[in-house]
């Protein structure tokens, strides 16, 4: 990776997906056990199937994680995904339907804040 990319990375919003960057790049301190947890997030199990939590506040729409509703879009709001089902033992919990709405607004807010979303506190 380039210099460019690598001031690119350091320059995004904090997320899992930057850091699982930072860990690919070795610039983080990360412990073995939370990479391989980014890693897992980065590729999920066959068959988990994981939503945009806000795209379902928002437009009333159920959207994979990744793309945006378009409200979403025109209210400039950030996407917070869950997996929708549960497949083994190792999808994260609490699952999309698991969560209130009241529960998704303040993830989605916490996420705008750059804050770290503590799934087991909300």
């Amino acid at each position: 990776m380039s210099k460019a990319q690598k001031a690119a990375v350091e320059k995004m919003k904090p997320s899992a997906y930057k850091s699982m960057m930072l860990g690919k790049l070795g610039m983080t301190k990360s412990s073995p056990e939370k990479k391989k947890d980014l890693i897992r997030w980065g590729t999920p199990t066959k068959g988990e199937q994981w939503i945009n939590l806000s795209a379902l506040i928002t437009d009333k729409k159920e959207l994979p994680c990744g793309t945006k509703g378009k409200k979403q879009k025109e209210q400039n709001i950030s996407s917070v995904c869950r997996p929708k089902k549960k497949v083994n033992e190792k999808t994260p919990t609490p699952l999309a339907y698991d969560l209130t709405e009241k529960q998704i607004r303040k993830a989605i807010k916490m996420k705008n804040k750059g804050e770290r979303i503590n799934w087991k506190l909300i």
